[in-house]
């Protein structure tokens, strides 16, 4: 009598409590079989094609982007989105050249001409200037009354503004001021930079309640 054994699959224990299903050698083979080529050649067009699915729709995710931050964007279609995209980096390019240009302007070629993040101040005298220039510079927070508050704080002091300077951008100032008269000694330039640095640490009010 034959065994039954090779026509009835089985099932045996591995690690973890995982249960594989066997059959018999005729089936196993099958199962191993190679794929013919007309099938390979079917699955292969299959995974290109969810590939270029993906593909395409990362591209039309970033289309959608573009259309969304690009400004005065008229035409939606995607020749007119890459057009405005280029003539827009290109803007940008152009400003940024002529930012790095005015932060390397003067004599002090690690003297930038905008505001910093961070509040500073410097005082230091004007070499080579008779009557005791001096030149102080200072950033801080932009806000209303800030012309005031200067006026208010070189009244305290000994000698005249002869010349002024002030750069705003994106919330913050940027002034330079050449003063002349202090005085000679160290005493006036020290009596300029507390008189300025009252000005910079004053708190920033909202515009409600200044």
């Amino acid at each position: 009598m034959q065994s039954t054994q090779s026509y009835y699959p089985k099932q045996i224990s591995f690690p973890k409590g995982q249960r594989v299903l066997l059959t018999n050698n005729i089936y196993n083979k099958n199962f191993f079989k190679p794929k013919s080529k007309a099938e390979a050649k079917v699955i292969a067009a299959k995974k290109h094609s969810e590939s270029e699915k993906r593909r395409r729709m990362r591209i039309n995710s970033q289309y959608t982007t573009l259309r969304a931050i690009l400004p005065d964007l008229i035409k939606m279609d995607k020749a007119s989105v890459l057009g405005e995209t280029v003539r827009k980096v290109r803007e940008l390019k152009k400003a940024l050249t002529e930012v790095e240009a005015a932060c390397h302007c003067g004599d002090r070629r690690d003297e930038c001409v905008l505001p910093g993040g961070v509040d500073k101040l410097s005082v230091e005298q004007c070499e080579g200037e008779k009557g005791g220039l001096v030149k102080a510079t200072f950033s801080c927070e932009d806000r209303l009354g800030l012309i005031s508050d200067m006026t208010r704080a070189l009244s305290c002091v000994k000698g005249r503004v002869v010349r002024a300077e002030m750069v705003t951008v994106g919330g913050r100032s940027k002034n330079a001021l050449w003063v002349q008269g202090l005085g000679g000694g160290n005493e006036g330039v020290v009596a300029l930079k507390r008189a300025l640095k009252v000005v910079i640490d004053r708190p920033v009010l909202p515009r409600n309640i200044i």
